[in-house]
Protein backbone atom coordinates (compact mmCIF):
# COMPACT_ATOMS: atom_id res chain seq x y z
CA UNK A 1 0.00 0.00 0.00
CA UNK A 2 2.34 2.49 1.10
CA UNK A 3 4.33 1.89 -2.06
CA UNK A 4 0.95 2.87 -4.53
CA UNK A 5 1.24 6.04 -2.26
CA UNK A 6 5.24 6.77 -3.73
CA UNK A 7 3.56 5.63 -7.52
CA UNK A 8 0.80 8.37 -7.13
CA UNK A 9 3.57 10.79 -5.69
CA UNK A 10 5.83 10.15 -8.79
CA UNK A 11 2.92 10.93 -10.86
CA UNK A 12 1.52 13.75 -9.08
CA UNK A 13 5.08 15.18 -8.99
CA UNK A 14 5.36 14.77 -12.79
CA UNK A 15 2.16 15.97 -13.74
CA UNK A 16 3.37 19.43 -15.33
CA UNK A 17 -0.52 21.33 -15.24
CA UNK A 18 -0.49 21.10 -11.39
CA UNK A 19 3.39 21.62 -10.65
CA UNK A 20 3.11 24.58 -12.78
CA UNK A 21 0.30 26.33 -11.21
CA UNK A 22 1.87 25.04 -7.49
CA UNK A 23 4.54 27.21 -8.63
CA UNK A 24 2.66 30.40 -9.79
CA UNK A 25 0.91 30.34 -6.73
CA UNK A 26 4.07 30.27 -4.92
CA UNK A 27 5.86 33.23 -6.61
CA UNK A 28 2.13 35.15 -6.26
CA UNK A 29 1.98 35.07 -10.13
CA UNK A 30 -1.60 34.01 -9.30
CA UNK A 31 -4.23 33.45 -6.90
CA UNK A 32 -5.15 29.83 -7.26
CA UNK A 33 -3.53 26.29 -7.86
CA UNK A 34 -4.81 23.25 -9.67
CA UNK A 35 -5.82 19.73 -7.24
CA UNK A 36 -7.65 16.73 -8.31
CA UNK A 37 -9.63 16.89 -5.13
CA UNK A 38 -13.03 18.41 -5.58
CA UNK A 39 -13.75 18.69 -1.62
CA UNK A 40 -11.25 21.33 -0.89
CA UNK A 41 -12.42 24.92 0.39
CA UNK A 42 -13.25 27.12 -2.97
CA UNK A 43 -12.57 24.38 -5.29
CA UNK A 44 -14.01 25.53 -8.19
CA UNK A 45 -15.21 23.37 -11.40
CA UNK A 46 -14.33 23.53 -15.12
CA UNK A 47 -17.56 25.55 -16.71
CA UNK A 48 -18.92 25.05 -19.98
CA UNK A 49 -17.34 27.57 -22.75
CA UNK A 50 -19.55 28.80 -25.88
CA UNK A 51 -18.67 27.90 -29.63
CA UNK A 52 -17.27 30.94 -31.64
CA UNK A 53 -20.23 30.77 -33.90
CA UNK A 54 -22.55 31.62 -30.59
CA UNK A 55 -20.83 34.03 -29.81
CA UNK A 56 -20.35 36.00 -32.82
CA UNK A 57 -24.97 36.29 -32.59
CA UNK A 58 -24.77 37.76 -29.63
CA UNK A 59 -24.40 41.76 -28.91
CA UNK A 60 -21.98 43.40 -26.42
CA UNK A 61 -24.40 43.21 -23.65
CA UNK A 62 -25.00 39.84 -24.47
CA UNK A 63 -21.69 38.57 -24.21
CA UNK A 64 -21.06 40.23 -21.43
CA UNK A 65 -23.97 38.83 -19.56
CA UNK A 66 -22.05 35.35 -20.61
CA UNK A 67 -19.11 36.17 -19.31
CA UNK A 68 -20.24 37.08 -15.75
CA UNK A 69 -22.47 34.27 -15.78
CA UNK A 70 -19.50 32.48 -15.01
CA UNK A 71 -18.52 32.47 -11.23
CA UNK A 72 -15.83 35.25 -10.36
CA UNK A 73 -13.26 32.23 -10.16
CA UNK A 74 -13.82 30.71 -13.12
CA UNK A 75 -12.89 33.80 -14.74
CA UNK A 76 -9.85 34.10 -12.63
CA UNK A 77 -8.93 30.82 -13.83
CA UNK A 78 -9.72 31.33 -17.21
CA UNK A 79 -8.07 34.99 -17.61
CA UNK A 80 -4.58 33.76 -15.98
CA UNK A 81 -4.32 30.51 -18.47
CA UNK A 82 -5.34 32.72 -21.65
CA UNK A 83 -2.55 35.31 -20.34
CA UNK A 84 -4.43 38.29 -19.35
CA UNK A 85 -3.47 37.39 -15.32
CA UNK A 86 -6.28 36.59 -12.79
CA UNK A 87 -7.67 40.18 -12.69
CA UNK A 88 -8.78 39.86 -16.06
CA UNK A 89 -6.97 43.27 -17.17
CA UNK A 90 -7.29 44.38 -21.33
CA UNK A 91 -10.24 41.70 -21.53
CA UNK A 92 -12.31 43.00 -24.56
CA UNK A 93 -15.16 40.47 -25.04
CA UNK A 94 -16.16 41.58 -28.54
CA UNK A 95 -12.55 40.84 -29.74
CA UNK A 96 -12.42 37.60 -31.06
CA UNK A 97 -8.83 37.02 -30.70
CA UNK A 98 -9.67 37.69 -27.11
CA UNK A 99 -12.96 34.76 -27.25
CA UNK A 100 -10.76 32.87 -28.62
CA UNK A 101 -7.58 32.84 -26.32
CA UNK A 102 -10.23 32.44 -23.06
CA UNK A 103 -12.00 29.70 -25.07
CA UNK A 104 -8.51 27.79 -25.98
CA UNK A 105 -7.33 27.86 -22.32
CA UNK A 106 -10.66 26.81 -20.93
CA UNK A 107 -11.44 24.09 -23.45
CA UNK A 108 -7.54 23.01 -23.80
CA UNK A 109 -5.75 24.25 -20.77
CA UNK A 110 -8.19 23.75 -17.44
CA UNK A 111 -8.56 19.70 -17.76
CA UNK A 112 -11.63 18.17 -16.74
CA UNK A 113 -9.92 16.36 -13.41
CA UNK A 114 -8.65 19.77 -12.02
CA UNK A 115 -10.19 22.02 -9.61
CA UNK A 116 -8.92 25.86 -9.28
CA UNK A 117 -8.26 26.37 -5.35
CA UNK A 118 -8.57 29.76 -3.91
CA UNK A 119 -6.60 30.13 -0.85
CA UNK A 120 -4.29 32.72 -0.75
CA UNK A 121 -6.36 35.88 -0.55
CA UNK A 122 -7.61 35.35 2.72
CA UNK A 123 -4.88 32.89 3.80
CA UNK A 124 -1.13 33.92 5.92
CA UNK A 125 1.89 33.44 3.96
CA UNK A 126 2.52 30.36 5.00
CA UNK A 127 -0.28 28.65 2.84
CA UNK A 128 1.85 30.02 -0.28
CA UNK A 129 3.96 27.14 1.28
CA UNK A 130 2.37 24.09 -0.68
CA UNK A 131 4.48 21.02 0.40
CA UNK A 132 1.36 19.91 3.05
CA UNK A 133 -0.92 20.25 -0.83
CA UNK A 134 1.55 18.12 -2.29
CA UNK A 135 1.08 14.95 0.40
CA UNK A 136 -2.72 15.92 0.92
CA UNK A 137 -3.03 15.67 -3.36
CA UNK A 138 -0.58 12.23 -3.45
CA UNK A 139 -3.18 10.97 -0.65
CA UNK A 140 -6.07 11.70 -2.73
CA UNK A 141 -5.04 10.44 -5.83
CA UNK A 142 -3.81 7.53 -4.07
CA UNK A 143 -6.99 6.19 -1.74
CA UNK A 144 -9.31 9.09 -2.49
CA UNK A 145 -9.24 9.78 1.05
CA UNK A 146 -9.45 13.98 2.33
CA UNK A 147 -6.50 14.76 4.10
CA UNK A 148 -8.12 17.89 5.55
CA UNK A 149 -8.88 19.54 8.94
CA UNK A 150 -11.97 21.27 9.70
CA UNK A 151 -11.78 24.08 7.36
CA UNK A 152 -11.48 21.61 4.28
CA UNK A 153 -7.59 22.54 3.81
CA UNK A 154 -4.89 20.02 4.10
CA UNK A 155 -3.14 19.42 7.23
CA UNK A 156 0.28 21.21 7.68
CA UNK A 157 3.48 20.41 8.76
CA UNK A 158 2.17 21.69 12.47
CA UNK A 159 -1.03 20.04 12.68
CA UNK A 160 0.87 16.87 11.83
CA UNK A 161 3.38 16.87 14.06
CA UNK A 162 1.07 17.83 16.90
CA UNK A 163 -1.39 14.49 15.80
CA UNK A 164 -4.19 16.23 14.31
CA UNK A 165 -4.56 14.09 11.36
CA UNK A 166 -5.58 10.51 10.57
CA UNK A 167 -1.58 9.48 10.39
CA UNK A 168 0.15 7.36 12.86
CA UNK A 169 3.49 8.17 13.87
CA UNK A 170 6.40 6.07 13.66
CA UNK A 171 8.03 5.47 17.54
CA UNK A 172 11.41 5.07 15.95
CA UNK A 173 13.53 5.73 12.93
CA UNK A 174 14.22 2.35 12.74
CA UNK A 175 10.48 1.52 11.56
CA UNK A 176 10.36 3.68 8.79
CA UNK A 177 9.74 2.48 5.50
CA UNK A 178 9.25 3.66 1.59
CA UNK A 179 5.66 5.30 1.61
CA UNK A 180 6.09 7.12 4.82
CA UNK A 181 5.74 11.02 5.66
CA UNK A 182 8.24 12.86 6.54
CA UNK A 183 7.55 16.47 8.70
CA UNK A 184 10.97 18.23 8.83
CA UNK A 185 11.18 20.75 11.64
CA UNK A 186 13.84 23.78 11.16
CA UNK A 187 16.57 26.02 11.71
CA UNK A 188 13.86 28.07 13.90
CA UNK A 189 12.42 24.82 16.00
CA UNK A 190 9.31 24.72 13.98
CA UNK A 191 7.52 21.81 12.67
CA UNK A 192 7.65 23.51 8.82
CA UNK A 193 7.79 21.36 5.98
CA UNK A 194 6.50 17.45 4.96
CA UNK A 195 7.32 15.03 2.35
CA UNK A 196 6.52 11.97 1.15
CA UNK A 197 9.56 9.18 1.90
CA UNK A 198 10.33 7.40 -1.84
CA UNK A 199 13.36 5.26 -0.66
CA UNK A 200 15.39 4.30 2.07
CA UNK A 201 18.99 4.67 1.21
CA UNK A 202 21.28 2.22 3.20
CA UNK A 203 25.08 3.34 3.62
CA UNK A 204 27.97 1.11 4.82
CA UNK A 205 29.67 4.10 6.76
CA UNK A 206 27.53 7.24 6.65
CA UNK A 207 23.90 7.00 8.82
CA UNK A 208 21.41 5.37 6.71
CA UNK A 209 18.77 8.27 4.58
CA UNK A 210 16.34 8.39 2.77
CA UNK A 211 14.93 9.93 -1.02
CA UNK A 212 11.55 12.00 -0.42
CA UNK A 213 9.45 13.62 -2.95
CA UNK A 214 7.38 17.18 -2.42
CA UNK A 215 6.71 20.90 -3.13
CA UNK A 216 7.24 23.83 -1.37
CA UNK A 217 11.05 23.43 -0.92
CA UNK A 218 12.17 27.10 -1.90
CA UNK A 219 12.98 29.89 -4.33
CA UNK A 220 13.99 27.24 -7.21
CA UNK A 221 11.20 25.82 -9.72
CA UNK A 222 13.39 22.41 -10.90
CA UNK A 223 12.59 21.01 -7.32
CA UNK A 224 8.85 21.01 -7.46
CA UNK A 225 7.54 17.55 -7.76
CA UNK A 226 11.24 16.28 -7.99
CA UNK A 227 12.83 13.53 -5.61
CA UNK A 228 15.63 14.50 -3.44
CA UNK A 229 18.28 12.10 -1.74
CA UNK A 230 20.17 12.40 1.47
CA UNK A 231 22.56 14.69 1.10
CA UNK A 232 21.40 15.89 -2.06
CA UNK A 233 19.41 18.66 -1.10
CA UNK A 234 19.99 21.07 2.42
CA UNK A 235 16.97 23.13 3.28
CA UNK A 236 16.59 21.45 6.58
CA UNK A 237 19.04 19.53 6.80
CA UNK A 238 20.57 16.18 5.56
CA UNK A 239 18.02 13.36 5.09
CA UNK A 240 19.43 11.19 7.36
CA UNK A 241 16.86 8.63 9.35
CA UNK A 242 18.41 9.10 12.66
CA UNK A 243 17.67 12.79 13.06
CA UNK A 244 15.69 15.20 15.50
CA UNK A 245 14.76 17.39 13.02
CA UNK A 246 12.49 14.39 11.69
CA UNK A 247 9.32 13.23 12.73
CA UNK A 248 8.43 10.18 10.67
CA UNK A 249 3.91 9.27 10.20
CA UNK A 250 2.22 6.27 8.07
CA UNK A 251 -1.41 5.94 7.04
Amino acid sequence: MSLLLVEAAKRLGSDKEIMDSYWAYHEKEQNWFFSPNPNLESATRKPSFPSSDTWKRLNTAERKSKWNNLSLRQRMTISTLAGFGYEGRGINLDNMTHFSKLREACISNWRDDLYSIFWSDSAPNGKLWLCNVFVGDAIYMYSGKNFTSGNNHYYDPSQIYKGKSFLRKRSSYKDVQTGDICVFRNFYGDWSHVEIITSIQKHWIADDGFCSIGAGRGKNKSYMGSIECDGAFTFSGKKELENNNHSYYYL
